[in-house]
């Protein structure tokens, strides 16, 4: 069975305990990911297992230990890394099991960076008889607004749909982008809700506290917010190269159009932030910001894993990336 990312919620739980993930959409992948596994987790199923192209050999073992469910009649989700090529044979053979649809005390998510699928290929067609199958394409612009209406489902009605419009005005089409957005939205909505921590516990930072010291040119509290950030919430690095880089396309943007601040505007800034980025903007120049497009550029990379940069040498380069930006 084939089914869209966005109608999960509709089969997951009456559907074989089998998902194979595809699709060019990296967000929706990984929501789609998360989301299985989440809601197995409830169910019991709390050991996990993640086999990568260098065990694809032990795919088999693997599966029938766990399906045999010996140790303390334990719930495992088995989970298959396929990143690049064919569909290897190991991950095909799983379907050519005659118990397969016996094993109930296993989840086995196989999670590809295939963008489409043949319906008519073999591997596909058994896969469609024991799997749920979960495509996850790029969207359409409707298809993005109540995906994004969805994320923001802990704001208010009518403030959810002016923000709907303006982050589909900013990046129609960048999923990545809007749910980066999205995110900076929840912590920015939580404070005005009075439901975060002040600075003065310092306990820890928030990744929306980040864009506003870099504008105020704060490079001392910036960097200890990247700190904060590494030490109690490294997953969060992507987001703050993210928010980096949308600094300085702003800045760009706002240094090669006339008016400025119809500029800022324009490209989504808070009425109240405009003064930070006008001051901010008289400090970069267009000559000293341009070269750290590409610097973001290559931590995005690194961000992702694909630059073959130590997670000592990511969080260094963001430290000197802030440094170049807030020094006067």
């Amino acid at each position: 069975m084939i089914c869209e990312a966005t109608a999960l919620d509709k089969y997951i739980g009456k559907s074989p305990k089998i998902f194979f993930i595809f699709g060019s959409e990296i967000i929706l992948r990984n929501q789609a990911r998360d989301k299985i596994i989440n809601f197995y987790k409830k169910d019991g199923f709390d050991i996990k297992k993640v086999l990568n192209k260098q065990s694809y050999s032990d795919i088999e073992m693997e599966i029938m230990q766990s399906a045999g469910g010996t140790f303390l009649a334990s719930k495992t989700i088995i989970e298959i890394i396929h990143d690049k090529g064919k569909i290897p044979k190991e991950i095909v053979k799983i379907f050519d099991s005659p118990n397969l649809n016996q094993w109930e005390n296993i989840i086995i998510l196989i999670k590809s960076s295939l963008d489409k699928i043949n319906k008519t290929t073999k591997w596909v067609k058994k896969m469609d008889d024991a799997a749920l199958l979960i495509d996850c394409r790029k969207l359409k612009t409707f298809e993005e607004k109540i995906w994004i209406n969805n994320q923001l489902n802990f704001m208010q009605k009518e403030h959810a749909k002016d923000h709907v419009d303006r982050i589909i005005d900013m990046f129609s089409g960048n999923l990545i982008a809007q749910a980066n957005e999205v995110n900076i939205l929840k912590l920015t909505y939580q404070k005005d809700g009075g439901n975060n921590k002040s600075d003065a516990d310092g306990a820890e930072f928030l990744p929306y506290e980040f864009e506003d010291k870099i504008i105020e040119l704060n490079t001392n509290y910036a960097l200890r917010i990247i700190k904060s950030i590494k030490r109690n919430d490294d997953n969060s690095g992507p987001l703050l190269v993210w928010i980096i880089g949308k600094i300085i396309n702003i800045s760009i943007s706002a240094h090669q159009n006339k008016n400025k601040r119809k500029s800022l505007e324009n490209s989504g800034v808070w009425s109240n932030k405009i003064p930070m980025y006008l001051e901010f903007i008289k400090q970069n120049t267009l000559q000293k910001i341009m070269p750290l497009q590409k610097k973001v550029y290559k931590l995005d990379l690194a961000a992702k894993g694909l630059a073959g940069t130590s997670k000592d040498q990511f969080w260094q380069e963001l430290d000197n990336i802030i440094i170049q930006l807030t020094s006067k």
